[in-house]
């Protein structure tokens, strides 16, 4: 059974998926009124830095972000210059790519995207594009010139996995919902001051539910009445199919954290150490550059269990880092430094196996290569901070 609790925590929502008693995601949304990904906000151009071809951009109180002008080709600024460029003292529309993390500023793309259950609607050039995980071309070859026709300005569109086989008007009674908020905020973008934020993206626990597979939810449960009515609101326009399933809980009864056992779960997901069943560990280091995992045999070195060259240690030890990345919500570049195997087949073995298992990510994760002294090199999106992060900000 595949489960979505949500709770308030101090002065954050918790909200944690979970199937057969594990957890599958868990995301913290801070207080109202934080920036997140995808809020959309008048920006100033505050300066143009040539060298690493990008910009900083005010945002209000004290907020500057970073924005790469590789990624700002259609932006919705004024004045307009003569060589089409951003300059200095330019307001310019931008939306919250990713959030700000150590030491880092939060970056912001000109080319604002407006998410449904279904497509995307993306600032840019006219075009359709389809999600790679729709295989059927022959539908793809159907809807392409549909929703095409659609297109009256500056935007593309994506068809997200969600649309596959919906019904068309479905499909086209969304996109018209989204080109009306992306045509309110070209106007309200001309007239509002530095710092306004013209469009909130969803709150966590909402972009859960909005980007959940159709048939993927069987129970969402909360204790708290305001998001138990914002969640049936939202899942009573777009995930029909949810309704049923929306509980409302008396925390007074059992609080939904005791109940799953959240306090204890949240803390080994910021332990460095990780057991395995073999008796061997993983150790998780976040370092400035990159985070490191290292996997150690410990207990299970003289077990049966990691014979053969430690195929089947380094293959469990695969599954638990899979599940930890995405857990974790680890970022950027990760290097793991696997138990030494002398057979270039179960190398292989390895690699492929990894490869399969961080295939479902729903953030784009990569495996790159295994170098010369047996690291393996993964890279993964960089979308939200690390769960460590928003723990150590928000409790």
């Amino acid at each position: 059974m595949d489960i979505r609790i949500i709770y308030k925590k101090e002065n954050a929502v918790v909200s944690a998926g979970i199937r057969d008693n594990r957890l599958t995601d868990i995301r913290i949304t801070g207080p109202e009124g934080d920036m997140t990904p995808g809020d959309i906000y008048v920006g100033r151009i505050e300066s143009v830095v040539d060298g690493i071809h990008g910009a900083f951009v005010s945002i209000g109180r004290d907020r500057n972000c970073f924005l790469k002008l590789d990624r700002a080709e259609y932006p919705v600024a004024s004045p307009f210059h003569s060589d089409g460029k951003l300059h200095a003292g330019d307001t310019v529309l931008v939306q919250v790519e990713r959030d700000e993390g150590r030491n880092k500023p939060a970056t912001v793309v000109t080319d604002f995207s407006l998410t449904g259950i279904h497509l995307v609607l993306i600032r840019g050039k006219r075009e359709v594009r389809v999600s790679s995980k729709i295989e059927d071309n022959a539908w793809k070859t159907t809807m392409r010139p549909i929703a095409y026709s659609w297109i009256d300005d500056d935007y593309a569109i994506m068809l997200r996995t969600n649309s596959y086989r919906v019904d068309i008007d479905t499909i086209k009674a969304e996109y018209d919902v989204l080109v009306g908020i992306y045509r309110s905020l070209l106007v309200s973008g001309q007239t509002r001051a530095v710092g306004s934020r013209l469009f909130s993206g969803l709150p966590d626990y909402l972009c859960d539910l909005r980007d959940s597979g159709m048939d993927t939810l069987d129970r969402i449960l909360t204790e708290d009445e305001d998001i138990y009515r914002e969640v049936m609101d939202f899942a009573g326009k777009f995930r029909q199919d949810c309704v049923s399933g929306i509980e409302l809980r008396d925390k007074s009864v059992y609080p939904l954290e005791a109940e799953f056992n959240m306090k204890a779960r949240i803390g080994e997901l910021t332990s460095r150490r990780v057991w395995l069943r073999s008796g061997a560990y993983l150790v998780i280091d976040n370092t400035e550059a990159m985070t490191v995992i290292d996997v150690n045999t410990g207990k299970a070195s003289a077990s049966k269990a990691c014979s053969s060259g430690f195929l089947q240690c380094n293959l469990e030890a695969a599954a638990e880092i899979a599940y930890q990345i995405r857990l974790r919500n680890l970022s950027g570049i990760i290097i793991v430094d696997f138990i030494d195997m002398d057979s270039e087949e179960d190398r292989r073995t390895l690699m492929h196996k990894l490869k399969e298992l961080v295939e479902p990510d729903p953030v784009r994760t990569r495996v790159v290569d295994m170098t010369k002294l047996n690291l393996v090199e993964i890279t993964r999106m960089k979308k939200h901070r690390p769960l460590e992060e928003d723990i150590r900000k928000y409790f």
